[in-house]
């Protein structure tokens, strides 16, 4: 994978590019073996921590991570640790941001492990003391990992698990698309291409900026020519293309077109480069009632193994595992949380898009 050009951006005004270093992480064979940094065996500490999971015997994951990331996860983490069942749970942002909020208050029985995308909240509980645990896993001393820029504080992990690519359906376009600039050929328009409306969501605008940014200048008018069918979201946008509805969808999960190409579906996919994504932030919380299985699972998550598990689809900073990643081929840039969250610049820019695709 070639290098990604920012981290994750903390609203403090955290700006770093993320280098991804040569190496290999390690996550060890199967039998409920520990994973181990390169330079040395796992310590007594760690050992002691994984027997401990054993004996708790589950880890509770609330999560928003894309469906083949989180089966695959489960599924390999439970073939090498059978004595520690993973219970996984789909929550929304807003329902799992209470929760999470009623458990650190009552001390209710709830998740162990969070992988959410709600920036502004763990920005905020990341600067108050007993909200998020610091990371153990001895995986996380691999220079891979320390100097890459996609762990905050020893306590987040930074994921771009869902990369947002090209798609088109091959019944109704024979062409390729190997680039954004691609798009703006006058024999895509009335409403063949699909675009995602940025008023419903401020990371719509943010990938719109993303395009301008990377983009020949005046590519957003040229787009808005086309007069492109406007969908609410990826989802949305992905089944609008598996229907017929249009040919080409520009904001479509890489994962899930895998998946569907896979399955037979008409379907193909270009990842540009750049290629723009959401980053899955990956924590144990102090109110957890398994945290050694907690700690035991993003160690895991980490490690060789876990990223083969569930990085296909987007992008990690493991050498090993970066070839076999859809990202590997294109420099990622990730979601600028900073913007997003800046409640002026997300109606100006809305206010701008509407002019143009109105």
């Amino acid at each position: 994978m070639r290098t990604p050009r920012r981290k994750w951006m903390g609203i403090a005004g955290i700006v770093a590019a993320v280098a991804l270093i040569a190496g290999c992480s390690s996550g060890g064979g199967g039998g409920g073996e520990t994973s181990a940094p390169s330079d040395g065996p796992v310590d007594a500490e760690w050992e002691a921590i994984v027997e401990a999971a054993k004996e708790e015997g589950k880890v509770v994951w609330y999560t928003v991570a894309p469906e083949t990331a989180r089966e695959g996860l489960k599924e390999a983490f439970e073939a090498k640790y059978p004595e520690i069942s993973v219970d996984v749970r789909v929550i929304g942002t807003a329902d799992m941001t209470a929760a999470l909020e009623a458990e650190h208050s009552t001390g209710a029985e709830g998740a162990d492990v969070v992988t959410s995308v709600n920036f502004a909240w763990l920005e905020e509980k990341l600067n108050e003391d007993g909200w998020f645990t610091e990371l153990e896993g001895p995986v996380f001393e691999d220079p891979e990992w320390t100097d890459s820029g996609w762990v905050r504080e020893d306590k987040l992990i930074l994921s771009p698990l869902g990369l947002l690519v090209v798609g088109w359906n091959t019944q109704l376009f024979n062409g390729e698309i190997t680039s954004y600039e691609d798009l703006l050929d006058p024999a895509y328009g009335n409403g063949a291409i699909g675009v995602v409306d940025p008023a419903i969501i401020a990371i719509h605008a943010d990938w719109y900026q993303f395009l301008e940014d990377n983009t020949s200048d005046g590519f957003l008018e040229e787009l808005a020519k086309q007069e492109p069918t406007i969908y609410a979201s990826a989802l949305a946008m992905q089944e609008g293309l598996l229907a017929g509805e249009i040919a080409i969808g520009t904001f479509v999960s890489a994962a899930d077109m895998s998946v569907r190409k896979e399955e037979g579906a008409p379907i193909e996919f270009t990842v540009p480069d750049p290629v723009w994504g959401v980053p899955n932030v990956f924590l144990a919380v102090e109110s957890a009632k398994n945290p050694n299985a907690a700690q035991v699972f993003l160690d895991f998550f980490a490690s060789e193994e876990g990223q083969r598990a569930t990085a296909h689809g987007g992008a990690t900073p493991l050498s090993a595992v970066q070839p076999d990643t859809i990202g590997a081929s294109s420099n990622v840039e990730l979601v600028n949380p900073e913007r997003v969250l800046d409640l002026e610049w997300w109606e100006e820019y809305t206010a701008k898009w509407n002019e143009l695709f109105r």
